[in-house]
């Protein structure tokens, strides 16, 4: 049976101060909160720990960033360039990712709760060993990117491009692939079990038991 998954949106509040000294009130602040950024580079942020709540990024570009061990709670980033930004170990909880680029972006060992990624470019980035706590991946091009090893408990997916991806020591029950490309994907044999696929995905993942289909 096919799990839908039970997403929470982003909490906002309704009254944001728009901020231009973003990147000195990182530095200076354990907390960034009630923030609306728009239209700014953030660049060589390094070494620090720092909490995002109920913000909105739009039109920014990260550069040069380790946001690792990050708390991020309620939080909307659009339009975004977030490419190679190193996320590992972090607590994301209701976050939503519109538009953004996020080509070799790291959320590995990370928690994932309530996560949504819509309209992104994000090829070859990392999940591995992370927890996925409800993550929607929507109308966006995830190719070569790695999920190996994450503790899943509901991942939803609609029109993905998954093309040579990596799953393997995944659990994929329930999960459907049946609307994305998963050409090439690694997966072991045993993650299968409940996942949903087309029946031409199917005969193609019979490749990965060495069975000859005449």
């Amino acid at each position: 049976m096919d799990k839908k998954i039970k997403m929470q949106s982003p909490k906002i509040d309704n009254i944001l101060e728009a901020n231009t000294n973003i990147i000195e009130k990182i530095l200076e602040d354990e907390i960034i909160e009630d923030v609306l950024v728009e239209n700014l580079v953030i660049e060589n942020i390094m070494g620090i720990r720092v909490r995002f709540n109920s913000c909105i990024f739009r039109n920014v570009i990260f550069e040069n960033c380790d946001l690792r061990k990050i708390d991020m709670t309620d939080v909307i980033f659009e339009n975004c360039n977030l490419s190679n930004i190193n996320f590992s170990d972090s607590g994301i909880y209701r976050i939503a990712f519109e538009n953004c680029k996020l080509t070799g972006t790291r959320f590995d060992e990370s928690i994932l709760k309530s996560v949504s990624f819509r309209k992104c470019l994000g090829k070859y980035s990392n999940f591995s060993f992370s927890k996925f706590k409800g993550v929607g991946i929507y109308e966006s091009d995830f190719q070569g990117s790695i999920f190996q090893q994450v503790e899943n408990s509901t991942l939803e997916l609609e029109d993905v491009n998954l093309i040579t991806s990596v799953f393997t020591g995944t659990s994929l029950m329930n999960v459907d692939f049946t609307t994305s490309n998963i050409d090439g994907i690694e997966v072991r044999i045993s993650d299968m079990k409940g996942a949903i696929f087309t029946p031409f995905q199917g005969l193609e993942l019979t490749k990965l038991m060495g069975i000859i289909i005449k």
